[in-house]
């Protein structure tokens, strides 16, 4: 729940740049606070067109303040499913999902590129069909109905397959996209990646639960994967600041004459870690960063608390049975 104090304070610290890339875009002052609202407010990603701006990669904050808000609506009634259930709602979710993917990827393709479509295609249309919030909902009610299909399992299920040959499958099927073959990446990641990617989860999880559990499973739980995986958040935050300064034309034209080269990636990426490693430290694991934390989720999880719960309450018989039984 520590998203957002490192959300501000990049945000704050990255405030001049951000504004002076509004000024060298001859935005207005009125555009530049407009920027600013939405993005300390998380709502850049619910206004599509604005989803972008100043620090990029924190539209999926935007998007997942959306996914707070609508959950608690949703969760009890995936709690209620049983694992039949369960698993038509997964089918049908990555059917909407594709279609939402879908009808982004062509919506962008006519709005950015013309064609037969120039003369009757809106920006709302294309503004519509890539509202960030809906397309990251599905994805997290996907994930939360893949997790309750689990904590349904009626015993220490094992899994199926090596969890490494799930994990090495779903990050091959992102490769199609070097490939020379035309396929549309909104089709790889719906069809490919994200059900590939949550099967990993699943059996990962359920090797965690067996006596000699994989050594992918005992790899990723290791301690220097902990490590890395608690740099990933900042790392995240941090990589758009950063890499506005080296790799934005406008900023890197100022600064440096020109976008930085590709031999320039090793150095930024492992600037991006040390960032993030020092941000982590010192920021993110503070007392008070935590206190925040911990008060926030308090009351997120006092909101939503025994929506996911695994009890069942029992029928009680009518009087008459129990007379009969007797």
């Amino acid at each position: 729940m520590g998203y957002y104090p490192l959300h501000f304070l990049v945000s704050t610290l990255g405030a001049p740049m951000f504004i002076a890339t509004d000024r060298l875009m001859n935005n207005s002052w009125r555009t530049t606070g407009m920027h600013a609202f939405l993005n300390y407010s998380l709502l850049q990603a619910w206004f599509p067109s604005e989803a972008e701006i100043w620090n990029p990669p924190t539209w999926f904050l935007s998007a997942l303040s959306f996914a707070n808000i609508t959950l608690p609506s949703i969760l009890p009634q995936v709690a209620k499913l049983s694992k039949d259930g369960l698993q038509k709602l997964l089918v049908a979710l990555s059917a909407v999902s594709l279609l939402q993917k879908l009808s982004y990827s062509q919506a962008w393709k006519f709005y950015c590129c013309g064609g037969f479509a120039e003369k009757t295609a809106h920006p709302y249309l294309w503004n519509v069909t890539r509202f960030h919030p809906f397309g990251a909902l599905v994805e997290i009610v996907i994930g939360v109905a893949a997790a309750r299909c689990v904590m349904l399992d009626d015993e220490s299920q094992k899994p199926s397959m090596n969890p490494l040959w799930l994990f090495l499958a779903s990050y091959a099927s992102l490769g199609l996209r070097l490939t020379t073959l035309n396929l549309n990446d909104a089709m790889i990641r719906t069809l490919l990646f994200m059900p590939l990617y949550t099967k990993f989860l699943v059996e990962m999880h359920r090797d965690c639960l067996t006596e000699n559990p994989h050594r992918i499973t005992r790899f990723f739980g290791s301690k220097s994967m902990t490590w890395l995986g608690s740099l990933a958040f900042p790392m995240f935050i941090l990589h758009g600041p950063l890499g506005q300064i080296f790799y934005k034309k406008k900023i890197a034209e100022k600064l440096w004459g020109g976008i930085l080269p590709k031999r320039f990636f090793p150095l930024y990426l492992l600037l991006v870690m040390v960032a993030g490693h020092f941000t982590n430290e010192y920021f993110v694991k503070s007392k008070r960063v935590q206190q925040f934390s911990t008060s926030l989720a308090r009351k997120l999880a006092d909101s939503t608390k025994g929506m996911l719960s695994d009890s069942v309450p029992l029928k009680r018989k009518p009087s008459s049975e129990l007379l009969a039984g007797a």
